[in-house]
């Protein structure tokens, strides 16, 4: 019995010694499991935390090329080298690179872009960035870090690409038919439709906002009963279905504008981006950046205007090969060239040496409109010419001094001809164009002023206070234009429509029956700050036949002479790699 016993407290030993190893095994197993568990862990805490890192450093670099595109010169080169990454504590970022991939011509293919079919310039930067995490934890693994690469692109393109191209809030509505031939984009929303007619957009149009078929709400008026219709690539399409008007307010908007038009019109539905000038951010009313400052005097002293600037580049004080400025000091009107230096507006007859011509007129007229008589310098074109004085680079600037001063161009159906291939007008003042204008062996011309109105071939001075005698004949303006605009507001308790693109130029006679043409480009970045009068006032005008279109001369990388840049950068090609 007692050897019995203790065989069987020896096997029960055996048992539990064989049982505890087996739990040992089981807890170191488990116990290891766990170690290896809480590194994975913590080793994926560091990969995302240098992930963010490595995000941050791209969003940087994004950031100060934006910057460097908006605020200092086109080339980039020099500024690039400048660029550091983020210093983060416990981070060490290395390899910061900013390579350029492509510079050249390409047309884009993105199909929400406003650029959407265009070739332009375009600049592809390669950004990459190694981060690694330098951490008591990370120190405890073999850990590299991590490297993200993403490819930043620069897109220059010319506004004139665009038949119509506003940064403010767009309104199409006339009363009676309407074409629109060329591009058309607004960074705003699009208020659009017709009253009786019919309102044809016959290429891409695209809006940042929405594209609705209505007139702006501050107006308070209901739906127009025109007929509308956009391009689909082929033909004009409706936008209504039989019932009611397509627009972004339709039930699926998005989907529908898509296979309706064939992308040919796009909202913030199908987000459409933004367009903006390289221009500092001053906010006008409606909160866009004020681009008035383009035309505005020059302020060599303020820092935004500091050499090396692209707002200095673009000014067009800066640019132009001639000014002719009224003197606020001594009230004469003087010229200028690009350096500062005198020239002298006047210059011996050529039929008869001792007569003396002039290039400008100092005249008087009454505007309707602004419902005041205004001061006006008339720059004559054609003594221009004659005179041999026109700028080299083709680019003239105006300015008359004072609240009542304007400057009219006359004479102007043939343009100066210089190596710049084009010609270029500017001024900070209310611009008046009377008669044809450049219509004589057509060349790249622009516009840009404070507001533009037309004035046509028969335009006379003194009948301007006389609605009953100021009848126009037909008129032809080929160029590109850039205006400022009063929008549609509530003025003295009263709704005010803004006019619309129909009423681009302020017209100030009767034109029924007659013809106002043009071809080129339409384009509002600012609103009016001198000629404040708002559409809509009696015995102001009758409209004329609107015979508007883009013109194909336009649909390359050249064009007027001081054209403003305008630039997009862009983030694509995204990727990660662990190292």
């Amino acid at each position: 019995m007692a050897l019995r016993r203790r065989k069987e407290r020896g096997s029960i030993l055996m048992i539990t010694m064989v049982v505890l190893l087996i739990a040992a095994v089981v807890a170191t197993g488990l116990a290891s499991l766990a170690v290896y568990e809480f590194g994975d862990v913590a080793r994926y805490e560091i990969y995302k935390n240098e992930f963010e890192v490595a995000e941050a450093v791209l969003a940087k670099v994004y950031a100060e090329i934006t910057f460097l595109v908006e605020y200092s010169a086109p080339t980039l080169s020099t500024q690039l080298a400048s660029i550091r990454p983020p210093v983060f504590n416990g981070y060490t970022v290395k390899n910061l690179t900013i390579r350029e991939i492509f510079n050249g011509n390409q047309t884009v293919t993105d199909p929400s872009s406003p650029l959407k079919g265009l070739q332009i310039q375009l600049i592809r930067y390669r950004v990459t960035a190694q981060v690694h995490q330098n951490s008591s934890t990370s120190k405890r693994f073999k850990h590299p870090g991590v490297e993200l690469k993403q490819d930043l692109e620069l897109r220059y393109f010319p506004l004139h690409l665009f038949a119509i191209f506003y940064s403010p809030d767009l309104e199409i509505h006339p009363s009676t038919a309407m074409e629109i031939s060329g591009r058309v984009h607004t960074n705003g929303t699009l208020y659009v439709g017709s009253d009786g007619g019919s309102l044809k957009l016959k290429d891409y149009v695209t809006a940042v906002g929405k594209i609705l078929h209505r007139r702006n709400p501050i107006l308070g008026l209901g739906l127009a009963a025109g007929n509308d219709s956009f391009w689909n690539g082929t033909a004009d399409v409706s936008m209504w279905d039989g019932s009611k008007w397509i627009d972004h307010d339709y039930a699926g908007w998005a989907t529908v504008a898509q296979s309706r038009w064939d992308g040919h019109a796009y909202d913030s539905a199908h987000l459409v981006t933004q367009l903006v000038p390289p221009i500092p951010p001053f906010q006008d009313s409606q909160g866009n950046a004020n681009a008035h400052s383009l035309i505005d005097r020059a302020s060599p002293d303020s820092p935004e205007e500091a050499p090396g600037t692209s707002f200095r580049q673009e000014k067009f004080e800066y640019k132009a090969g001639l000014k002719i400025v009224r003197d606020p000091a001594t009230g004469g009107v003087r010229g200028y060239d690009q350096s500062g230096g005198p020239v002298d507006l006047t210059y011996p007859d050529p039929l008869d040496p001792d007569l003396t011509k002039c290039i400008y007129q100092e005249t008087t007229f009454y505007d309707a409109r602004e419902g005041k008589i205004v001061s006006s310098i008339d720059i004559n074109i054609g003594n221009l010419i004659e005179s041999g004085k026109a700028p080299e680079n083709g680019v003239l600037y105006l300015s008359n001094e004072g609240s009542d001063g304007v400057v009219r161009i006359v004479n102007a159906s043939r343009l100066p001809v210089n190596g710049q291939g084009g010609f270029t007008i500017a001024s900070d003042d209310p611009l008046y164009l009377k008669g044809d204008f450049n219509t004589v062996n057509k060349e790249y011309a622009m516009v840009a002023a404070d507001a533009i109105s037309a004035l046509s071939n028969s335009w006379k001075d003194e009948n301007s206070p006389d609605y009953s005698k100021r009848s126009a004949s037909e008129t032809t303006f080929n160029g590109v234009f850039f205006q400022g605009i009063v929008p549609t507001q509530i003025i003295d308790g009263t709704p005010r429509y803004s006019g619309g693109l129909e009423n681009f130029f302020r017209l100030l006679e009767r034109w029924q029956g007659q013809t106002l043409r043009g071809s080129g480009s339409r384009i509002c970045l600012w609103e009016s700050q001198k000629a404040r009068g708002w559409w809509g006032k009696a015995s102001v005008y009758d409209p004329p036949t609107r015979v508007w279109s883009w013109d194909s001369m336009y649909g390359g990388m050249s064009g007027p002479p001081g054209a403003p840049h305008v630039y997009h950068v862009v983030r694509r090609n995204w990727n990660v790699r662990t190292l």
